[in-house]
């Protein structure tokens, strides 16, 4: 092989290695988030009327494309890309072996949660809660109503249709 010949083979392997180490590094450096909301919508646009083109979960996570005010356009690990509003998630990846209201009772206490206490909400008061409710003179009338309201559901729909006709989060213009 000529010196010329040798050269050239050694700026194309050299290139190569370039483009390579590039690509990896940006891999490395990418940025990472995760769907924070129960459900979130991956949108074709930057506005809540864009169309939908992924639902996505708690917890799901996707690689930063770019930013664009309160919208993230993202990748998802299925391929999927679009745009998500900025509220809908976070750099912390979140755990899974947690329920939405055991978290919830953590962060509010500051100490582990347990099993009764997390999904007291759910069963009304527990036999503690109404021995204080008792001695703080909390009458049975208002014991039910707190009853009756923790055990109101709403569904994802219902939330959804109330951002969207409030104009709220995502759906704020």
């Amino acid at each position: 092989m000529r010196s010329s010949q040798l050269s050239r083979h050694l700026k194309f392997l050299s290139a190569l290695v370039a483009v390579a180490l590039s690509l990896a590094v940006g891999d490395v450096l990418a940025e990472s988030v995760y769907v924070q909301a129960k459900t979130a919508q991956l949108r074709a646009g930057k506005t809540s009327l864009d169309k939908i083109t992924a639902n996505l979960r708690y917890g799901d996570a996707m690689e930063v494309l770019r930013r664009d005010g309160t919208w993230i356009e993202v990748k998802t690990g299925t391929g999927d890309r679009g745009w998500i509003f900025a509220n809908k998630v976070s750099s912390t990846k979140p755990s899974r072996d947690d329920s939405d209201l055991a978290s919830l009772g953590k962060s509010f206490r500051r100490k582990e949660a347990s099993d009764v206490t997390a999904s007291a909400g759910s069963r009304g008061l527990d036999k503690v809660s109404e021995g204080y409710a008792k001695q703080a003179g909390i009458t049975k009338e208002v014991q039910d109503s707190v009853d009756r309201m923790t055990a109101y559901r709403i569904t994802d729909q219902e939330v959804e249709e109330f951002l969207r006709k409030g104009r709220l989060g995502e759906y704020a213009q």
